[in-house]
């Protein structure tokens, strides 16, 4: 009854985006109509439409559970519900204004004047990181992608290795915040929030809200674990005959006598499977936390999920309770089942007889208990060399996937990274800016940094893996490419991808990814290549129009665009602000070709196998494991 009274001349929205013919009607029938009010109200309008929506994200009515919980805001406001909208919607929310009138004691009001008026004060806006030209080059090389290889759903990120400031990020398939302004239309509603059944959601940031398995991109984990651990040298050589005949897992082909850089740059299984067993699961573990590839990266959007692995202990913490319950219901059943037929026997003999029995399935139930826990709950070696070159429990967001490229480039320092620069008044004051910050200094000698780099970079180079994605690059980059079981059905791999660039002076990291794509290298990799062009203006004409190898070219980072988004102020009876400012300004430079072919022939192999935990087992207990495709 309280909150009813404080709310009684609170206004109630009845239709909003009414069309001009039914506001003069109303106009003229307004003696009629007491306590009716047609008043303006501010719109958020998204200039860019579908560019980086993912990260703006938009705006929606305010529930009735959130206006009780919180007495800043009243019936029919607008508040953030995803990206950055809603991550700093107290930021971006102006003060609401009012206006103060004369009421009877039925609470309307008896007088057009107003007593008082507080005009609304507009809310601050935020000065992104994201680079224009880098952006538009990321989404329409997605885009490319996708429409090249009949696909739906991808996502990819590029970030400053120094700061872990964010200059690009999207996710597919997109959305157009202007159609989820209120009021939503339901085709608005059919096509992004209940999509159908078979259907890739919308509504969800895959770059922060989704993981994946990283097939071979793995690999410089493992590679640095072994190099810490002592018990592996880059000099060290492996012989790869095609097959780890322990567990029967194959390699793409017999790669022969194989060291660090020549395992890395031919996505070797059997070498990391190798450097993974002698490394051990602890060491593999501990730098998959020093790299924060198990954790949230902290970046300032909402819906973040943590990437995952396992350990030894984190095996038996998920497995055990699991297989508890099986063993108690299997028991509850053989003590169901002898109770009813010791009740139904007839004689002492016919008792015992079945007395003798029940202790014998209990027996083999308790051999069954063992063996289910010796292979579903104790670690095994099998678990370490599949979690080696990235399946198993292997799953991590393609955030986490650059953070921990950025830290691989950095020499060690992984960086939380950040999206808004600064928060500014609307008269352009500062109010706060964000510095980098460092989450972690990676424990690991800059001399095994060091050659896992230069690892990274033979994968782009004559015999790698990415070499047709960059053979006719002009600056040297370093990547690593995977082929990723996605556990959605048998031949269905995710093409994942990392990089850097330049390979000896890194500026800029990237990670993508596109569903169902297969290999890293032709699906992703293109993508890479098209940001790395626009980032080093690669994509302007140069000399006489053409980029060689022999043409000299000085890595500089374009100007940055910054992308304001303004508030709207929450009154609807102020005059309306300029509009357009959410999506940030547009650069006019050419951004080429952004979805480069690059020469996808010439790709080495990848050598990701298909290992993950549920694959069928042969007779011996060892898995029956098939091989991926080549990346």
């Amino acid at each position: 009854m309280d909150e009813h009274k404080e709310r009684s001349y609170e206004p109630v929205v009845i239709k909003r985006d009414i069309p001009i013919e039914v506001v003069t009607c109303l106009e003229e029938r307004r003696q009629d109509l007491k306590g009716v009010i047609i008043d303006k109200e501010m719109v958020r309008f998204y200039p860019e439409n579908f560019m980086a929506s993912h990260v703006i994200g938009h705006i929606g009515e305010i529930s009735e559970d959130e206006l009780k919980n919180d007495e800043y805001y009243k019936q029919g406001d607008l508040i953030g519900r995803f990206g950055l909208e809603a991550q700093y919607e107290k930021s971006l929310r102006g003060k609401n204004g009012f206006r103060q009138v004369e009421v009877d004691v039925n609470g309307r009001p008896i007088s057009n004047e107003n007593l008082k008026r507080v005009e609304p004060e507009q809310g601050n806006k935020l000065v992104l990181t994201l680079d224009n030209d880098l952006q538009k080059t990321l989404e329409e090389s997605m885009d490319k992608s996708l429409e090249q290889l009949k696909k739906s759903a991808g996502a990819a990120v590029v970030i400053d290795v120094k700061t872990g400031a964010i200059l690009a990020m999207t996710s597919r398939p997109s959305f157009d915040p202007n159609k989820l302004v209120p009021p939503v239309s339901t085709k608005a509603v059919q096509e992004y929030i209940n999509p159908g059944e078979g259907k890739k959601s919308v509504m969800q940031n895959r770059v922060i809200s989704s993981k994946y398995p990283p097939g071979s991109t793995f690999k410089p984990v493992t590679g640095l674990a072994g190099l810490e651990s002592g018990k592996v040298k880059a000099s060290d050589v492996f012989n790869c005959k095609g097959v780890w005949s322990e567990t029967n897992t194959r390699c793409t082909k017999a790669h022969g006598r194989v060291d660090f850089l020549r395992g890395m740059a031919a996505s070797c299984n059997i070498y990391f499977i190798e450097a993974g067993r002698r490394a051990g699961i602890d060491i593999i573990y501990k730098y998959i936390q020093e790299l924060g590839l198990d954790q949230k990266t902290g970046v300032d959007l909402p819906g973040e999920v943590s990437g995952s692995s396992s350990n030894p202990e984190k095996k038996e913490a998920a497995q055990l309770p699991i297989l508890e319950k099986w063993y108690q219901d299997k028991q509850e059943e053989i003590e169901k089942k002898y109770d009813q037929l010791l009740k139904e026997a007839t004689s002492e003999q016919e008792k015992n007889d079945l007395i003798f029995r029940k202790k014998d399935e209990q027996r083999v139930l308790k051999n069954e208990y063992q063996i289910k826990y010796n292979y579903d709950v104790k670690w095994r070696p099998h678990d370490t060399y599949i979690l080696s070159f990235g399946q198993g429990a292997n799953e991590f967001t393609p955030m986490g996937l650059a953070n921990y490229t950025a830290a691989i480039a950095n020499g060690g320092k992984l960086m939380r990274p950040y999206l808004v620069q600064r928060i500014e008044s609307p008269d352009g004051k500062v109010i706060s800016e964000f510095k980098p910050h460092v989450i972690n200094q990676v424990d690991a000698s800059a001399e095994n940094l060091a050659m896992v780099r230069e690892g990274m970079k033979k994968v782009a180079e004559i015999g790698g893996t990415a070499y047709g994605v960059f053979n006719d690059f002009p600056i040297k980059v370093a990547a690593k490419t995977g082929t990723a079981e996605s556990g959605w059905g048998k031949d269905i791999y995710h093409g994942v991808f990392i990089a850097f660039a330049p390979a000896d002076n890194p500026e800029i990291a990237f990670a993508g990814i596109i569903e169902e794509g297969y290999h890293g290298s032709t699906s992703a990799g293109p993508i890479a290549k098209a940001v790395f062009e626009t980032y080093f203006g690669l994509d302007q004409e140069v000399g006489n129009g053409e980029v060689t190898e022999s043409t000299p070219v000085t890595p500089s980072r374009p100007s940055t665009t910054p992308q304001p988004t303004t508030t709207t102020p929450a009154d609807p009876t102020s005059p309306p602000p300029a509009n357009g400012n959410t999506g940030g300004t547009e650069n006019n430079r050419d951004t080429g070709d952004n979805g480069s072919d690059g020469n996808n022939g010439n790709n080495g192999d990848d050598g990701d196998s298909g290992n993950s935990g549920n694959s069928d087992q042969g007779d011996n207990g060892n898995p029956a494991n098939e091989v991926p495709p080549s990346d």
